[in-house]
């Protein structure tokens, strides 16, 4: 009853607000109602939209698309928090706000993300750039930061390497003493999946020597050591590194147990090439109380594998089959979970998505242009219609082909 009378009294003074446009505060007490009744929020939100094309109140249409965006992603709808981010952007460009230069990065910033947790790096490049250069143009040095340190990390995923590790070392030096170690860490794994291990080595002995708030750097930085060691023949320093690496991680409160199994994991495959059977036993062991960690992804069965390998080979036929059983039964269950995934990637399609955004909103463009020509017409300026029809045709053209450009450079279309 408590907070059917909460929201009662938000939303009345809401519209009770509404004789002239959409305030800060009503975009504040929608984001309350959300956490009390959603599906009221939503509601409200668009039937505000709805006034807001209505009025043409551009800061409206710009703050509750803006609300909207974030809602969906928090509720993991995110085709639509996409297309609001999207609209948010389209109506920034027609209103004029204090703070609209902070909500126009913002707005890319976080459309820059979903598109590079989704993998449309392309799209993720774009808007962050475009953010890139309205923080630069209003010298917001730490907006700044954070979009170069993330469009750094979609040049990564994207394998446009020598981008990456430009502009990560361009923000060496002006980056918070966290953000430099992770920018160590994410070069050193740039140059070792290139093959350059010296350059990888090198990077990652920067972190071995860092404060104590920062020793879980150190821990993965010999971790990765350990892997390089083993790939260039030096078997025992590999062991010894993965050794350091796993007593650290266990020192660390912070450490996630994913990080952990895969040190006990790897060891484990080491020690049990190097024929050392009941150290490999009890490492594998410790890793499998940790499978949960991984239970989405490939290492789980894998772990399960060695074991039936392991056990095997020490004649423990009877824990050789269970753990055989345990492999196919954990390769089955993987193989729905990644179908599942794909599933959700084929859902959230950002390219297309994004594509029937454009060609929704270009054919809202043609329905206007076509109701002011009625208004010209209507008013009998033919001659001004027939040169206005030339003119808006030729644009047109010239902007098509200038979309189509544009999409086929993001490959949204072929």
């Amino acid at each position: 009853m408590t907070k059917l009378l909460l929201l009662f009294f938000f939303v009345f003074n809401i519209f009770s607000a509404q004789s002239s446009s959409i305030q800060k505060e009503d975009v504040d007490k929608i984001y309350a109602i959300h956490k009390i009744d959603p599906d009221s929020a939503y509601q409200l939100s668009y039937g505000l939209v709805l006034e807001c094309n209505t009025n043409e109140d551009y800061y409206g249409l710009v703050k509750l698309n803006y609300l909207l965006g974030y809602l969906h992603k928090k509720d993991k709808n995110i085709g639509k928090s996409v297309l609001h981010y999207l609209e948010a952007i389209r109506f920034s460009e027609d209103a004029e706000y204090d703070g609209l230069s902070t909500d126009a990065i913002v707005l890319r910033y976080n459309l820059g993300n979903l598109y590079r947790t989704y993998k449309a790096n392309d799209l993720a490049i774009t808007y962050y750039l475009e953010a890139i250069e309205i923080a630069d143009w209003i010298d917001d040095k730490e907006m700044l930061v954070k979009l170069k340190f993330n469009l750094a990390l979609t040049y990564e995923q994207a394998k446009q390497s020598e981008k990456a590790i430009s502009l990560f070392n361009e923000l060496l030096n002006s980056s918070s003493e966290e953000r430099e170690k992770r920018i160590l860490n994410q070069l050193g794994l740039i140059y070792w999946e290139q093959g350059d291990l010296e350059n990888a080595k090198l990077y990652f002995k920067k972190l071995l020597d860092v404060e104590e708030k920062f020793k879980i750097y150190s821990a993965k930085a010999l971790h990765n050591l350990g892997e390089i060691e083993f790939e260039v023949g030096n078997k025992e320093n590999a062991i010894e590194l993965i050794n350091e690496s796993i007593q650290l991680k266990k020192e660390i409160s912070e450490v996630d147990g994913r990080s952990l199994f895969i040190s006990y994991k790897v060891l484990g495959d080491y020690l049990f090439e190097r024929k050392d059977f009941k150290g490999a036993l009890n490492v594998y062991t410790k890793a499998e109380t940790l499978i949960d960690e991984v239970k989405h992804e490939s290492m789980s069965f894998e772990l399960y594998r060695s074991l039936s390998q392991l056990n095997y080979e020490m004649n423990n036929s009877e824990e050789a089959r269970i753990y055989s059983n345990l492999h196919s039964s954990t390769v089955d269950s993987y193989l729905i979970s990644q179908q599942s995934l794909q599933e959700t990637d084929r859902q959230f399609n950002m390219d297309l998505i994004t594509k029937r955004y454009l060609e929704e909103v270009a054919k809202q463009e043609q329905i206007a242009s076509i109701l002011l020509y009625s208004k010209v017409i209507s008013g009998s300026l033919l001659a001004l219609l027939l040169f206005t029809i030339g003119l808006n045709w030729y644009q047109k053209v010239q902007l098509r082909k200038s979309i189509v450009r544009d999409l086929i450079n993001l490959k949204v279309v072929d």
